[in-house]
């Protein structure tokens, strides 16, 4: 017979031994589901850390990417030189890009005052820098690239291929100096000439003031060391006017070589021919002399004047009046 419990329940040993197994089978599978869904969870837990990493690496080698392409499009718009310049190094900038200047064959220039001057830069590699020409002695800026800046009409720059020539036309004494041939690098690096203007000068031989008889031949002889922009011409002025050849009292006679010479002579001069005489040299800078014709006895002034004065006059005074003139240097 079975037993009962308090309630008055019957539990055969069957019944007992069915529970007892139920109670263990269901323990087992709440293990079995258990330690499942602690691995699943942990499984879940180890997949979702990967694919996070695995996430991140994506977006960074995304981003990687992203900037790579950004540097290459800002090269692409911005050109070589450039990229150069911006380093900030003029070693980096001139050696890796291969500017450099060419040596000009002189970096002295000499012409003649009137003559047109020419200083030619070259520069290879220049890529889009600018070249600048430069005046030596106030620093002012002639021109930049081929753009000229100067008010100076007889200044101007032309380009052609590497070379950048600066001309000046109708030199003076003033633009001799020097002159920089600049590029805009970083720091900006340049080339130096220097430009010599030769001048002639006239030279009238005797003294600043001659006097002469009235009727005598006038003689005045011009020298010219340096050679002249238009050879031989050698032009006279009395006073503000040229000389007048047609006259055929007046005759102009010039010698050209290392030294030019030029004479003028005025035959039978007359009072109206007194004055002050230049002679003027093509692009030079000229002499004077002045002449008094003169009417019997010369002026007191000349027995205060040195013995050179005193013979060239007496050279240029007919011979009758030298009794008449030594008579007044004895007294």
């Amino acid at each position: 017979m079975g037993d009962t419990n308090g309630a008055g329940m019957f539990f055969s040993p069957t019944t007992t031994n069915t529970v007892i197994l139920a109670c263990c089978l269901a323990a087992l599978a709440v293990a079995v589901v258990g330690g499942s869904v602690v691995n699943m969870n942990r499984s879940s837990r180890t997949n979702t850390k990967e694919r996070h990493e695995q996430g991140q690496l994506e977006q960074e080698q995304r981003q990687q990417e992203q900037g790579q392409m950004e540097q290459r499009q800002q090269n692409q718009g911005q050109p070589e030189a450039l990229s150069s310049i911006n380093d900030g190094s003029l070693s980096n900038d001139t050696e890796s890009k291969g500017l450099y200047f060419v040596e000009a064959p002189s970096r002295h220039v000499t012409v003649r005052a009137g003559q047109a001057a020419t200083l030619t830069c070259i520069v290879k590699h220049l890529a889009n820098r600018q070249v600048s020409w430069i005046r030596g002695r106030d620093l002012h800026v002639l021109s930049s690239g081929a753009v000229t800046f100067s008010s100076d009409s007889r200044v101007s720059v032309s380009h052609l291929h590497d070379s950048w020539t600066l001309t000046i036309r109708y030199t003076q004494p003033r633009d001799a100096g020097s002159y920089s041939c600049q590029v805009n690098t970083q720091p900006p690096i340049a080339s130096w000439y220097n430009l010599t203007v030769v001048e002639a000068r006239a030279n009238i031989l005797g003294k600043e003031t001659m006097y002469v008889q009235k009727g005598s031949t006038v003689s005045l002889e011009c020298v010219i060391k340096e050679e002249l922009v238009i050879p031989g011409l050698v032009l006279w002025y009395q006073d503000d006017r040229l000389v007048d050849r047609d006259s055929g009292r007046v005759s102009v006679v010039t010698n050209i070589g290392n030294v030019t010479t030029s004479t003028l002579k005025v035959a039978g001069a007359a009072l109206h021919d007194s004055g002050n005489y230049s002679c003027w040299p093509s692009a030079g800078r000229p002499d004077s002399v002045i002449v008094h014709v003169i009417q019997g006895d010369p002026p007191a002034a000349m027995h205060h004047g040195n013995s050179a004065t005193w013979v060239t006059t007496m050279l240029l005074v007919p011979a009758a009046s030298l009794f008449t003139l030594l008579l007044i240097l004895l007294t």
